[in-house]
């Protein structure tokens, strides 16, 4: 797996991107910003699914409103880090904290699917002052912690030696 990930990254396009002084910190940014979008589309909508916030909207119209900013800044998201792994592979793909991210977003992705589900099948959702359910409200906390857990995470992925020490495939790498 490193040899393979060490011959990606000299590539042309790899090195290229790499030392390029403007791709990867404006891949970064863009990455930063669509976390940004993601987290405040989905904080809206677990508010308002909590109950706390937007009582004039019901949980549907909140989620039609929010929804296709977090799916279209998704998209971004995976576009900007596919980039980020090119330019850097073996500190992307051999960080524990990418994989703990990459775990963690699939679940997210999983219960804000099952969640949109919910919202479209239950009709008390379309209504304005429709009871605010339990695990719907659960639901919402998890994705929260489970994206806060994420940002921290990405964040993570430029210290993982640092951080998981020799869990980290990187370290046995540094030190050898």
């Amino acid at each position: 797996m490193v040899d393979l990930l060490i011959n990606l990254s000299q590539t042309p396009l790899a090195l290229a991107m790499a030392t390029s002084p403007w791709v990867v910190p404006t891949m970064q940014s863009i990455h930063i910003m669509s976390i940004a979008v993601i987290f405040i589309s989905v904080l809206l909508i677990a508010m308002r699914a909590s109950g706390y916030a937007w009582a004039g909207l019901s949980v549907r119209q909140t989620v039609a409103r929010f929804a296709p900013w977090a799916w279209t800044a998704l998209a971004v998201l995976a576009l900007t880090g596919i980039v980020l792994i090119l330019a850097e592979p073996i500190r992307e793909l051999l960080a524990v904290s990418f994989w703990i991210k990459m775990v963690l977003l699939a679940l997210t992705l999983v219960i804000s699917v099952r969640f949109l589900r919910g919202v479209r099948r239950e009709a008390a959702y379309a209504e304005v002052d429709g009871p605010v359910n339990p695990r719907l409200r659960r639901d919402a906390v998890i994705t929260i912690v489970l994206l806060v857990i994420i940002i921290f995470m990405g964040r993570f992925i430029a210290y993982d030696p640092l951080i998981w020490g020799t869990l980290s495939p990187i370290s046995a790498i540094y030190a050898g």
